[in-house]
């Protein structure tokens, strides 16, 4: 049985560890399938680990995600790479170097989209750029 990890509201109810249900119907239905099936084949027990939510990577200008994406465009400039193809390289780095998330597909490493990173994650992947620009002796502007 696969597993589901989502940011859920609490709500106050004395003696109950409670949430509201999430907009996202994708969320909704893979939560009604873990709950089905814990409660046809697990007695209705549960497994639950609690953390606090992760803060997204910020957007606009002068956020991490333009930060990086100067940097990718940099070296892209430098180098005559496509964007994509520094891009992927700046994430392999990431996860060898840092740990940034990834997931396998037939023994192949997989680097999560930028778009799920973390404040934390998304500096990985700026030092990772950094990394890169160094080994190709690319010298990057902070903009």
């Amino acid at each position: 049985m696969k597993s589901i990890t989502v940011t859920l509201k609490r709500v106050f109810n004395k003696g109950h560890l409670c949430f509201e249900l999430p907009n996202n119907l994708v969320d909704k239905e893979g939560i009604k399938q873990i709950l089905s099936y814990c409660r046809d084949k697990k007695n209705d027990y549960i497994s639950v680990t609690l953390t606090p939510p992760r803060r997204p990577r910020s957007t606009g200008d002068r956020s991490q995600n333009h930060h990086l994406n100067g940097h990718i465009m940099q070296i892209c400039a430098e180098t005559g790479n496509d964007y994509e193809t520094v891009k992927a390289a700046v994430k392999m780095i990431a996860c060898e170097s840092f740990g940034y998330p990834y997931t396998e597909f037939h023994g192949v490493i997989v680097p999560q989209g930028e778009s799920k990173a973390s404040t934390e994650e998304c500096a990985y992947l700026i030092e990772a750029s950094h990394l890169l620009a160094a080994d190709l002796g690319i010298i990057l502007k902070e903009e």
